[in-house]
């Protein structure tokens, strides 16, 4: 996600941690859809709003959705809404029942299973892929058909999942709690 709130310009170019990274055109989206994977987690934008943020596994991590922030938090989603000051901004943080978590996943699961149907059936086109050429839409068809399967939110915001995030842990200790995650992030 953009450290601004400000629209980005260009973001196949920005968002060089996503590799491979496309640029598609789809039937009935008002904006272009960039996705991108680091490593094995996805990342989708339909345009500035909304943005997916996926762990390795495939569960919601982060996302952006009619300007507020949310992030996943045992299981849950949280979401964050950005308080201004004239001299700073601050985070309003409420966790969602689980009703509500369930609610929110099941919009962004359609929202993917209609953007994986548009890929299928040829209503969506790669304009742009980097690096060049890259072999980026089967391995995005079967993320989208996995994520969508059994969308859930993750235990955390961060990328790291499980036994990767025993294996970034200090002298391979296992940190139950916020600075698990923050301290070892890979960012986005």
């Amino acid at each position: 996600m953009a450290r601004h709130e400000h629209d980005r310009e260009d973001l196949m170019r920005e968002a060089v941690q996503l590799v491979p990274r496309a640029a598609w055109c789809v039937e009935g989206e008002p904006e272009e859809v960039i996705v991108g994977f680091r490593d094995e987690a996805l990342s989708i934008y339909f345009g500035p709003d909304p943005v997916y943020h996926f762990n390795a596994d495939g569960a919601l991590r982060r996302a952006y959705v009619d300007g507020m922030l949310w992030k996943a938090e045992k299981g849950r989603l949280v979401v964050m809404q950005r308080q201004r000051s004239n001299d700073h901004v601050a985070l309003r943080s409420q966790e969602q029942s689980p009703a509500s978590t369930e609610d929110h996943l099941d919009a962004v699961s359609r929202r993917l299973v209609r953007f994986l149907d548009a890929i299928e059936s040829g209503r969506a086109v790669c304009r742009q892929c980097e690096p060049d050429g890259a072999p980026i839409e089967p391995r995005l068809t079967e993320a989208l058909k996995k994520i969508s399967r059994d969308l859930r939110a993750a235990d955390r915001p961060g990328l790291a999942t499980g036994s990767r995030l025993r294996e970034l842990t200090p002298r391979g200790t296992y940190h139950e709690g916020r600075e698990a995650y923050e301290d070892y992030e890979d960012g986005a």
